[in-house]
């Protein structure tokens, strides 16, 4: 009885939450589809009357500008003033209207007249969306596009260009509020919600009554159900302590899913006591299978040998394999370097060329330099205009400000531009010298034509130092790519492997990556340079992963002896994440990697070990999280 009531309410329990989730499911998708559906409808709304509004602010805003440059045009500013006055009033959108003159004074301000005659800033309302409708043509608005604006701003402000004559005379600034369309969509949520509200608590009650109806259902189900299941249940614990007499008292003339377990349990209690009996024969049969197997496992053994000889002849093949994939990641690496200068040597040239057309453009008016003033200050600038100095954009932000500054106490006009003149020439130091010579009536055109003349200088300072970059990488990458000649060891300088690694890594580098290089003066060592370029490549090449490449870079080398005979050890250290200490002794291991799938094959380490050990050293490494450090032990003499 007590295991039918535990059967039941597990049944009643599972069906109820079965039920539940579902009816739970359902209400939330009804209320959330409805919600969706409703927002839709805001949306569009919203989107609409925004629509609208700038429809009308658009239009309103060109007849207003049309007006305006046909008063102007007339010089009837004073009818203008009481137009634009009578519009703001008569319309209840439009907030203020603001006239301004080419200098961006406020000629007319319907809102607060006592700001006319002062200049106009765009900070002056900032909570209002700025649109600029240029050239009269009004931009093509939608609601979609201005619908963030109801979140975030409270007016909508059209900029208009008013152009008399073929010139811009001055710009018109129309600012309509957005407080209407935002009461209406308030007033949108609040019906929206009552609507959900309602909808949710109808569905509500209809899950709580489907609810109930399923317990009572499930319930009576529950107990015609479990009875069978509990005589199974019973039958199944007397054939578990070997009474084989229940394989006549399970058959059933039901032909429910119980009835036809039921007919299967005695089927099943009449071959388990028929398995019983033959069980001496399975394990006869067993012992003759293991005999066989144990004949297959010898033959496999022999074609494991065989594999093992195969996977030997095919390592020197991965070998070569692992030396393409580094050169491949350097490969990468080296396009981009030599991009680089050939980008700017071409920036140059293409300077030089329109640096050269301004000049001539501007020799006859150096040619009809009357003030002596101007003369000297165009061969001043000539002869002390050097390189552009080489600085961060804070400190040239910085030295802009300062020469503009001074300039502008000394009433310079122009000296914004004058000063950034003043940087490209490198002269942002050398302002007060200049300013006894700023008295002529053209020194701005002559610092001009001066900035133009020196600007072929730089251009030709960037192409050489380009095309020097480029050359030290061209070299960099054929004193990596060398062979040894005969397969014979060559004496080789060790500092200069590593510096030539570093080379060909230093567009890696550059990401975020410092480096420190403690090099002591080492004597030839008699070795394949190229082997140990590809040891040297690996190991940074590793220490830049762990890193990210963005830390601290560090490699060291000394000569030590200590010993009987000298050594040279290469320390490469990084600041990256470390080995875990699980992991350390697996390091050297053929194919053991921690890189992603694609970024290493598990050789790299191997293969360096081994040609370490064939200059008769060693490779070993200490490791722990923030530092970890690969140490090369080269002897000098065999």
């Amino acid at each position: 009885m007590l295991a039918n009531s535990s059967i039941r309410k597990k049944l009643v329990t599972v069906m109820l939450l079965l039920v539940l989730s579902v009816l739970v499911i359902l209400t939330v998708w009804q209320v959330s589809t409805q919600k969706g559906l409703l927002q839709g409808e805001l949306n569009k709304q919203t989107d609409l009357l925004l629509e609208n509004l700038n429809n009308r602010a658009l239009f309103q805003a060109d007849q207003v500008k049309r007006q305006a440059e046909e008063e102007i045009a007339s010089f009837n500013l004073f009818e203008l003033t009481s137009a634009l006055v009578e519009i703001t009033r008569t319309n209840e959108e439009l907030e203020f209207i603001i006239l301004t003159d080419h200098e961006r004074r406020i000629v007319v301000h319907t809102a607060d007249s006592s700001l006319q005659q002062k200049i106009y800033s765009d900070t002056l309302y900032p909570d209002s969306l700025q649109i600029p409708v240029s050239n009269g043509v009004p931009p093509s608005g939608s609601g979609a596009a201005l619908s963030n604006a109801l979140q975030q701003v409270s007016a909508i402000l059209y900029r208009l260009p008013v152009e008399v004559g073929n010139r811009q005379w001055g710009e018109l600034l129309l600012s309509y509020s957005l407080s209407n369309v935002k009461d209406e969509v308030a007033r949108s949520r609040l019906d929206n919600a009552a609507i959900i509200q309602g909808h949710t608590i109808r569905s509500l009650l209809a899950a709580t009554t489907i609810l109930l109806i399923t317990f009572v259902v499930i319930s009576r189900l529950s107990s015609r159900l479990s009875a069978p299941i509990i005589r199974l249940t019973e039958m199944t614990q007397r054939l578990a302590q070997g009474d084989f007499s229940v394989a006549s008292q399970g058959r059933t003339e039901s032909s429910d899913e119980v009835g036809v377990l039921s007919r299967q349990f005695s089927e099943m209690a009449i071959n388990l006591e028929k398995a019983y009996h033959d069980l001496e024969e399975y394990n006869l049969l067993l012992e003759r299978k293991v005999n066989e197997r144990t004949q297959q496992l010898n033959l496999r053994n022999e074609e494991l040998v065989k594999a093992i000889n195969d996977l030997e002849e095919s390592q020197q093949q991965l070998v070569h394999s692992e030396k393409m994939a580094a050169l491949g990641q350097l490969v990468a690496s080296i396009a981009h370097e030599i991009n680089t200068p050939l980008g700017a040597i071409q920036a140059s040239a293409g300077n030089a060329t329109k640096y050269y057309t301004a000049y001539a453009n501007s020799l006859d008016m150096l040619f009809r330099l009357e003030r002596e003033s101007d003369q000297q200050l165009f061969l001043w600038l000539l002869h002390n205009a050097r390189p552009m100095e080489s600085l961060t954009t804070r400190e040239e932000r910085a030295a802009k400000r300062k020469a503009a500054k001074l300039l502008d106490q000394h009433e310079i006009q122009h000296c914004a531009d004058i000063a950034e003149m003043l940087i490209d020439m490198g002269l942002s130091d050398q302002v007060e010298v200049m300013l006894p010579m700023l008295s002529g009536p053209k020194y701005f055109e002559v610092i001009q034509s001066a900035h133009q003349l020196t600007g072929i200088m730089r251009s030709n300072q960037t192409i050489y130092s380009a095309t020097a970059r480029a050359s030290k990488i061209v070299f960099a990458l054929k004193s990596f790519a060398r062979q040894d000649q005969f397969g014979e060891k060559q004496e080789s300088d060790i500092n200069e492997g590593i510096n030539t690694v570093l080379v060909l890594y230093s567009g890696l580098l550059k990401q975020g990556c410092e480096v420190v290089k403690e090099f002591e003066e080492l004597p030839p060592l008699d070795c394949h340079a190229d082997e140990l370029n590809q040891v040297w490549t690996n190991l940074i090449h590793n220490a830049l992963q762990a890193m990210d490449y963005k830390g601290t870079l560090t490699l060291r080398t000394r000569v030590d002896h200590s010993g009987t005979c000298p050594q040279i050890i290469v320390q490469i250290a990084d600041t990256g994440h470390g080995i875990p200490l699980e992991l350390q002794h697996r390091v050297w291991e053929s194919f053991f990697t921690t890189k992603e799938s694609g970024e290493g094959s598990g050789l790299g380490l191997g293969i360096c070990r081994r040609i370490v050990e064939k200059h008769a050293g060693r490779l070993f490494f200490e490791s722990q999280p923030g530092q970890t450090t690969f140490t090369v032990v080269l002897p000098l003499a065999a």
